[in-house]
């Protein structure tokens, strides 16, 4: 069954347009990713999922209804998603007070209040707070009592922003088993958004690509214009009007591409002139971030673009951040967008 259906949806901000959906689907049950960087438009398209705001232009459907935006419609929906956010704000009292809140506005008696919060802070390990005072809990204890006081409510839909963006690593492992179990265990739905693409493979069945407010494939982090031009009997797509690659396939004129960054091959200067005669790309390493076992790497090759490498990848190279570095591109890295 389908839970959510849009389609030709827009979300304009101060003439702008954040998020431009032709279409989407997103069935009962699953768990979906909404992969992308920052300014791709994942927050956006939570706050219209969870019916916060409504968008600009286009049509929402939910559960097979489309959706009307007036408060008095929309008042049973919400009742069945809830986003957590990735900064939650708990009230100034206990824990076990702030979990209890969603349940007090449905006018649930204060013992089935009392009984639901201190089950759903069982699941999330934190039972042994509920008499303290929220306020004083750290990062990651905060959100995993958020995701409590949201599954306190007992709702269809959860939606998370960034779940575990600003919290310990040792939070992040709970807050992802949280997480997968919430889908295993209750068959509630689950939708979030990250920039990891490991988390998202642990914990999604399913994963949305946005760049720039768009659909993209996987690597939609480099999505680049080019243009395709014939040359010595093949096709050349020239990126930015800098970068060379052979394209097989994809017709003459201007064009977009994705570039797979698992597919993005990067080498020392010094693995460079022992591996290669020629033909590589000289690049420059502008940021180095950790994810599990990888590392994702922002280059500046005459335009920016990223990499995935392994941290064993990474440690036999010895690149830094701010080091001259050669590129190559492995066969199926550049594909035409869609």
């Amino acid at each position: 069954m389908s839970l959510y259906v849009l389609r030709d949806v827009q979300q304009i901000f101060e003439g702008r347009t954040v998020l431009d959906l032709p279409g989407l689907v997103l069935e009962a049950g699953q768990s979906y990713a909404l992969l992308g960087p920052n300014g791709s438009g994942k927050t956006t398209l939570l706050h219209i999922l969870a019916m916060l705001n409504a968008p600009a232009k286009g049509r929402v459907f939910y559960k097979g209804q489309e959706i009307n935006w007036k408060a008095n419609y929309l008042t049973p929906i919400r009742r069945e998603l809830v986003l957590v956010d990735q900064h939650p704000i708990m009230f100034s009292t206990t824990v076990v007070k702030n979990v209890e809140y969603g349940l007090k506005v449905r006018r649930i008696n204060s013992a089935k209040r009392r009984q639901t919060a201190m089950e759903s802070l069982e699941r999330v390990g934190m039972q042994d707070f509920a008499h303290g005072p929220a306020h004083l809990l750290s990062g990651g204890e905060t959100q995993r009592v958020a995701i409590a006081r949201a599954m306190a409510c007992s709702p269809q839909v959860m939606l998370f922003d960034e779940p575990t963006a600003s919290v310990d690593v040792e939070n992040q492992a709970v807050i992802e088993k949280i997480i997968e179990n919430i889908r295993k265990e209750r068959g509630i739905t689950v939708i979030f958004s990250t920039h990891k693409r490991l988390e998202a493979s642990r914990l999604a069945e399913n994963k949305v690509f946005l760049f720039e407010g768009k659909l993209s494939g996987p690597g939609g982090e480099n999505l680049l214009p080019g243009s395709v031009v014939r040359r010595n009997g093949r096709n050349v797509c020239i990126l930015r009007e800098k970068v060379e690659i052979e394209m097989d396939r994809v017709p003459e004129g201007p064009c977009r591409v994705l570039v797979n960054p698992e597919k993005v091959r990067i080498y020392s200067m010094d693995q460079a002139k022992k591996m290669f005669s020629g033909g590589q790309i000289p690049g420059k390493v502008l940021q180095m971030t950790a994810e599990g076992d990888h590392i994702q790497v922002l280059m500046d090759i005459g335009f920016p673009i990223r990499s995935v490498m392994t941290r064993q990848e990474a440690a036999e190279s010895g690149i830094l951040v701010g080091d001259d570095v050669m590129v190559a591109f492995d066969p199926g890295a550049v594909q035409p967008a869609p």
